[in-house]
């Protein structure tokens, strides 16, 4: 009879951690020069052939609502952040934003929205809808065309929805999902809060973000948010404007290997997991938008016996519109097994991810006889998590040993 003995595990072993600030790369013009005088005459064309049905009362007030909208089946606490405001500064090289500060590029015209975290996965799943700020009435489209672009792969024609509301401005929502677009045609109406189309990359973008552009009913550009330096107007058109920062968490998550963020078909590989066994390595991670110089974040990681296994206190090296960070955390060989969580107090509020880390899998051998799984083991003796396409060792607690392969798991 072979035993096995295995250690009492009392503290966490912190393997690795690594993360920081998540590089958005979007600070290249979302539309050219020429792309905005097409889209201009196409509107302008368009409102002439629409002038018997647009009724207009330029003393109407217009009170936005956030244009983003997560599908109720995310689970993520929050899903997006704010890359880059409209460039008050029109002089060459010189950038300013409402809030006096520099988030934004060189001749920026909108508002740039970003999902987050893996936009890639939120696109493919369509979790993040691009929906009408105020009530209008739909005065072009653009479809049809590609919109998973990244920073290797953009250029081209973006997929849009313009709207005119009823005191004449008029909205742009831009680099929307091919396909995806209000069935709605030209002329007819839409809601404040309806579904305009879903958050992509189309034209030139090198992710998948919102790009919101506003003109007043004389084509002058507006900035939807108030500031001391928004010298386009002096109002907001948000009916609750946001603070400048925002710092929130976006995810706790757990995953089953290094998190990997890229573009799509090429890096992005979010490895989400929730379900652990003996053996494996469990990557503990928190996705933040807007964090700030020398915040903190106080994390814990508790069994279900209500006992804080690990703790730490995180502080912030510098303030980012998006950053991630993950640990990587081996949890004790003799459990306790069931559901674990994963914790954060973060700005005076607590966030909860929760985990199963399961008890050795029960196997019944062709006699009917129920044998207990101990140990996995490689050709080196090392224990190591199942895997496929590779010879392992099945230890069970009768003292049998299994020598597997297994394929295409």
């Amino acid at each position: 009879m072979i035993l096995f003995f295995f250690p009492l595990i009392i503290f966490a072993q912190d393997f690795n951690s690594g993360g920081g600030e998540y590089n958005l790369y979007n600070n290249d013009k979302c539309l050219s020069n020429l792309d905005r005088i097409i889209i201009s005459n196409e509107i302008k064309e368009n409102l002439k052939l629409l002038s018997d049905k647009i009724i207009l009362n330029k003393n109407q007030s217009i009170s936005f609502i956030w244009p983003l909208r997560k599908d109720t089946s995310l689970s993520f606490n929050n899903y997006f952040g704010i890359s880059n405001f409209v460039d008050q500064d029109t002089s060459l090289a010189s950038i300013l934003d409402y809030s006096c500060l520099n988030r934004s590029y060189d001749g920026h015209k909108g508002t740039d929205i970003f999902t987050w975290p893996f936009p890639w996965y939120l696109y493919d799943n369509d979790y993040v809808d691009v929906i009408a700020a105020e009530d209008g009435i739909i005065i072009n489209k653009h479809d049809g065309h590609n919109d998973d672009h990244c920073p290797n792969t953009m250029g081209g024609t973006w997929n849009a929805v313009y709207i005119q509301h009823n005191d004449g401005s008029i909205a742009w929502y831009g680099h929307l999902k091919k396909n995806s677009l209000t069935s709605k045609i030209i002329g007819q109406s839409v809601s404040k809060g309806e579904l305009l189309g879903k958050v992509a990359s189309s034209g030139n973008s090198t992710g998948p973000h919102l790009h919101l552009e506003i003109y007043d009913s004389a084509w002058n550009l507006i900035d939807p948010f108030q500031g001391s330096c928004n010298n386009l107007n002096s109002i907001s058109w948000w009916s609750s404007q946001q603070n400048y920062r925002q710092p929130v968490l976006n995810a706790l998550l757990t995953h089953d290997s290094k998190p990997i963020h890229g573009c799509p078909g090429i890096n992005e590989e979010p490895n989400m997991a929730n379900d652990f066994i003996i053996g494996d390595t469990v990557f503990f991670a928190a996705y933040y938008s807007d964090r700030e110089l020398g915040d903190s974040a106080h994390y814990r990681i508790i069994s279900p016996n209500n006992i804080v296994w690990d703790s730490w206190i995180q502080l912030s090296s510098s303030t980012f519109n998006a950053s991630w960070y993950y640990w990587q955390k081996l949890l004790p060989l003799n459990g306790p097994f069931g559901v674990w969580e994963f914790e954060i107090e973060f700005n005076s509020q607590l966030y909860t991810h929760k985990f199963q880390y399961q008890s050795p899998v029960l196997i019944e051998d062709k006699n009917n006889i129920v044998r207990k799984l101990v140990r996995i083991s490689n050709i080196l003796g090392k224990e190591v998590s199942e895997v496929s396409n590779r010879t392992l060792f099945y230890l069970y607690n009768d003292g049998t040993v299994e020598k597997k392969l297994i394929f295409n798991k």
